[in-house]
């Protein structure tokens, strides 16, 4: 999200005279570590200079805009990239994670093999059937739609 505050004023500025920790920054960091959230790119890019947010009255750039993810999801994640500032004066974050199955997920759904032979369950579709076919009797004549609602 777009927090316009610096997190770490000695990579995220491109302006060296302005390098020092303001409040907004440390408000970012306080809510990250409280809640368990991950700055994503300051994380699988440490060290890099790249900047989010172009000041055209100062001349500087700074990384304002920030992927915060739990740590939980971190390890989905899969890259993360600042595009160029094109026509706002920031810069999107563009960041793709890899999610797997749930967990205790087999895999695509199946009919459940017992029901084929479970005579009150069969009695009950039926049943059910019926009900559709005389409550929706104008959709005799249509085949297609008769197989569509049946399956």
């Amino acid at each position: 999200g777009d927090f316009n505050a610096v997190a770490d004023p000695e990579l995220d500025r491109s302006d060296r005279s302005r390098r020092r920790w303001g409040a907004g920054g440390r408000t970012i960091e306080f809510y990250a570590e409280a809640l368990g959230l991950v700055d994503l790119w300051r994380a699988l890019h440490p060290g890099e200079r790249d900047y989010t947010h172009l000041s055209r009255a100062h001349g500087t750039w700074s990384r304002l805009d920030y992927i915060l993810i739990t740590d939980s999801l971190f390890s989905s994640a899969r890259d993360v990239q600042i595009a160029p500032v094109e026509i706002s004066d920031h810069a999107w974050v563009e960041f793709r994670l890899q999610l797997g199955r749930p967990a205790g997920a087999a895999g695509l759904w199946r009919f459940p093999r017992e029901l084929y032979e479970d005579q009150a369950y069969e009695a009950y579709i039926r049943a059910q059937w019926k009900h559709y076919q005389n409550d929706n009797r104008a959709h005799q004549q249509n085949a297609v739609l008769n197989w569509e609602t049946a399956k």
